[in-house]
């Protein structure tokens, strides 16, 4: 019987869940297969990642700061990796190797199964970031017909730069100075950046005059609840954390590895939970 591998790359990757959800998914499914890490050296990364092809690895998924390098690497994009300009994935197709991105699949995955696609097309949503994570929630959100984007960063030229590339009539940057004018009335606010994530700074950000009843989506997952989420609790406001886009991101990457789909079900959301609970 062929064992089938898979894994993680980044630099660092230590702190990655995916292998924790892949083994849960491979155990049920019984499987014969393996998903570990790769630590790569982001100036070694392209190297590595088309050095793939020589092995008996399926595929990988990519984190920061390597996703860039994914999608240089590869030698042919799914539509979702070239809209994006960033990979999550690369897998084997014959001797090709592929870069897709699930990113967009995992963040809409959640939210329209939170709040529906109605409220997303009659509210305003506000983008915080401007790199790989960002780009995704943006091409998620024009694809299901958000009527109002702003970007903020807190580098305003990049995000000036992704919204000039983009080029929609109902998208556009407000400088970082003026992030509460954007936050003004809004009714969903996704952070799309990693601060807030353990270890770093939380994000320097007021929701109090948000739309009441208006939803914060933090794609952060360590911690649990980010300073962000009690901050959107303690408003009155909904919340979505990033747990859920975690697991709806590695569904579809798990089925290019392996070839089916693993089963959805609240095992893998409470076994992820636990470890969270336990790093506290």
């Amino acid at each position: 019987m062929i064992l089938k591998v898979a894994g993680v790359t980044g630099w660092p990757v230590h702190h990655s869940l995916s292998p924790l959800i892949h083994n849960y998914w491979l155990k049920n499914t019984k499987i014969t297969g393996a998903y570990t890490m790769f630590a790569v050296h982001p100036n070694e990364a392209v190297y590595a990642f088309k050095s793939l092809k020589r092995t008996t690895i399926s595929g990988i998924n990519i984190t920061s700061p390597l996703k860039a390098k994914a999608f240089e690497a590869a030698d042919k994009m799914t539509n979702d990796a070239e809209k994006l300009g960033v990979c999550n994935v690369l897998y084997k197709s014959g001797d090709m190797l592929i870069g897709h991105n699930t990113d967009m699949e995992g963040f809409l995955g959640p939210l329209i199964e939170t709040v529906g696609p109605q409220f997303v097309l009659n509210n305003t949503a506000v983008i915080i970031g401007a790199g790989g994570a960002a780009r995704a929630v943006l091409g998620a959100l024009l694809s299901v017909g958000a009527p109002e984007i702003i970007m903020i960063n807190k580098t305003d030229e990049r995000v000036e730069k992704l919204v000039s590339q983009v080029n929609v009539p109902s998208l556009y940057a407000l400088p970082w100075a003026q992030r509460e004018n954007a936050i003004f009335g809004a009714g969903l606010v996704i952070n799309a950046t990693s601060a807030g994530m353990h270890g770093k700074a939380p994000l320097d950000i007021n929701l109090e005059y948000m739309q009441p009843g208006g939803w914060v989506y933090d794609l952060i997952y360590t911690p649990h609840k980010t300073v962000l989420i009690k901050q959107a609790k303690k408003y009155g406001l909904n919340t979505i954390g990033g747990l859920g886009m975690l697991i709806a991101q590695a569904r579809p990457s798990f089925k290019l590895f392996y070839g089916e789909l693993p089963p959805i079900g609240i095992g893998v959301h409470a076994l992820v939970k636990t470890h969270l609970k336990s790093l506290k």
